[in-house]
């Protein structure tokens, strides 16, 4: 389906039921990282193996979102969306009951496996409905009100290890993925998929996107982007709770900074990508998150370790990532638009297969200092700021000529 390319004020209830179900994923994923150090604690393991329930989720989400892709294009986006909400909800079942770290772990992979859906198949329909030219305006204002719960979700989290047990947040996720089940089988649009996308196998559709050079470009600098927050993540929790000493609530009121920088960057994403085009606000994004990653290597030099320190610094960097993000996915989903959701679950495992990488290294390097942390914001930085200046030759989302179809 190939709808209207404009983005009108009756499209808001949309945009809220696509961040709903979109946000499912990233919330389960923040809402646990005040929880590492007491489940560290409980369990008796290492901060690595303890990292293990963190890192779990973003590994298999990789696979997992090259799954949904070719199967909500051949089947339709409900359906499978509805299914894979369940699996989540048996995964938070298994995490709520979990008597080892090792049964935690299981959980997680298959929370994993089941909220990944929610990521590819909401763009994919923006894609549906909206098409090339609609799709950036489109994406970030779903992604500003998926930003919220997320936003939310570590100081929720720090609330319930510290009033209630790292459990209670798993009570928590069961819940929710219950609501959003209920509204994806009642109100989500259902656009039946067309011949190309139905009729084609997933070797095929892999093939079509993979060979398709305008991809590559847009994808591999969302990965860059994307690798600057994994990076914060990771080791900020242990930065407060284990070397600064502040209780995990703290951390996750912090956090709300960050997660509203990236708020205000995808509006100012939705405000300007159609009059400044998605290549300009890759560039502009990518050059203001490498210069707000100066301040924060200088006050880890200088020993400056105290929350606001590094969380000012980070909110900035997060909304030069919320400026550049949209237009890096819709310059890459708008490249194969006969296999748009085959593309969105590319950029979802490329991101996700990149960030569990992060999330182990900086777990692997903690030292009781922000150093590993500091240092992969850093270089994601400047490897993304160098992508994008060699994105202004590529056509503004387009396929060139020779690869349309």
């Amino acid at each position: 389906m190939q709808g209207s390319t404009t983005v009108r004020g009756e499209h808001r209830s949309l945009f809220l039921l696509l961040a709903l179900i979109a946000a499912l994923g990233p919330m389960t994923m923040q809402i646990m990282m005040p929880a590492l150090p007491a489940i560290q604690q409980e369990f008796q393991v290492s901060v690595a193996q303890a990292q293990l329930a963190f890192s779990v989720f973003v590994f298999t989400m990789g696979p997992a979102l090259l799954l949904y892709g070719p199967l909500s294009d051949r089947y339709g986006r409900r359906p499978v969306l509805s299914l894979a909400i369940g699996i989540f909800c048996l995964g938070t079942l298994m995490c709520l009951l979990a008597p080892s770290l090792g049964w935690l772990v299981a959980g997680r992979a298959i929370q994993a496996l089941g909220s990944a859906a929610g990521l590819v198949i909401t763009r994919a329909l923006l894609a549906d409905l909206f098409g090339r030219e609609g799709m950036a305006t489109a994406l970030s204002w779903m992604t500003m009100a998926m930003v919220i719960p997320p936003m939310l979700a570590p100081s929720l989290g720090g609330l319930l290890v510290d009033h209630v047990s790292w459990r209670g947040i798993f009570l928590v996720l069961l819940l929710a993925g219950v609501v959003v089940l209920a509204f994806t089988l009642r109100y989500l649009p259902d656009p039946p998929p067309t011949a190309a996308q139905r009729d084609s196998s997933w070797i095929e559709k892999y093939r079509t996107v993979l060979g398709r050079r305008g991809f590559y470009p847009y994808a591999l600098q969302g990965v860059l982007i994307i690798g600057m927050f994994y990076g914060f993540m990771a080791g900020a929790p242990y930065l407060m709770v284990n070397v600064m000493g502040r209780p995990a609530t703290e951390y996750g009121l912090f956090f709300l900074l960050p997660a509203g920088g990236y708020l205000l960057g995808n509006y100012l994403s939705a405000r300007f990508a159609g009059r400044l085009g998605i290549n300009r606000m890759v560039l502009i994004g990518a050059a203001l998150a490498l210069v707000f990653t100066v301040p924060l290597v200088v006050v880890t030099g200088a020993g400056w370790w105290v929350p606001l320190a590094f969380f000012l610094p980070m909110t900035l960097i997060t909304v030069a990532n919320g400026i550049a993000v949209p237009s890096t996915q819709s310059g890459a989903i708008s490249a194969v638009p006969e296999a748009s959701g085959t593309a969105s679950s590319m950029i979802g495992f490329l991101q996700q297969a990149v960030g569990a990488i992060i999330i182990q290294v900086v777990g692997l390097l903690q030292n009781d200092t922000p150093w590993p942390m500091v240092g992969v914001v850093l270089a994601s930085a400047v490897l993304s700021a160098i992508g994008a200046l060699l994105l202004q030759r590529q056509p503004a989302g387009r396929p060139a000529p020779s690869e349309a179809r």
